[in-house]
């Protein structure tokens, strides 16, 4: 499963509305296991366990859902588009080492940052005690290394 976290801004009137397209869409994976819908037609793959995170300002909202192998971007910008909402996605397909972050803008264009297999390649894991090494330095998780050595590298690589 892909991992999908999503932060929205906007208006306070568009982020109420869209809560309430994704409430509807929560009550609707209950019966039916996903999403299918959320104001606009799905395409590349349905939102599985959709899930709101609490919200903290007018203007911000922070979901969290999952989707079977990949973003669902093409969908995720139609659905940013139809709520006239900015959308920054961070995903993760561990299994198969897809990571990245895409910023979405209210009009749907979309510019996708996945970390290339370069990078990836650079992380060693240890079986032995559960922690990723980058560099020399020793990680907790791969999240924790892409957060905090990707952008350098990205710099070091186009210097």
């Amino acid at each position: 499963m892909c991992n999908n976290h999503v932060t929205c801004t906007g208006s306070a009137a568009n982020i109420t509305k869209f809560k309430k397209v994704l409430q509807d869409g929560i009550e609707y994976m209950r019966t039916f296991h996903q999403a299918t819908s959320l104001g606009v037609d799905i395409e590349e793959g349905y939102f599985f366990d959709l899930y709101i995170n609490d919200q903290e300002k007018p203007t911000e909202l922070v979901f969290t859902y999952d989707t079977k192998w990949a973003p669902n971007l093409k969908d995720l910008a139609n659905v940013a588009k139809n709520a006239k909402l900015d959308m920054v996605c961070e995903y993760c397909e561990c299994s198969f080492d897809i990571y990245g972050k895409a910023t979405i803008d209210r009009h749907g264009f979309v510019n996708d940052d996945e970390v290339p297999s370069d990078f990836l390649d650079l992380i060693e894991y240890s079986d032995d005690d559960g922690w990723y090494t980058y560099d020399g330095t020793e990680y907790e998780t791969i999240g924790d290394v892409i957060d905090e050595r990707y952008e350098e590298w990205k710099q070091q690589k186009n210097s």
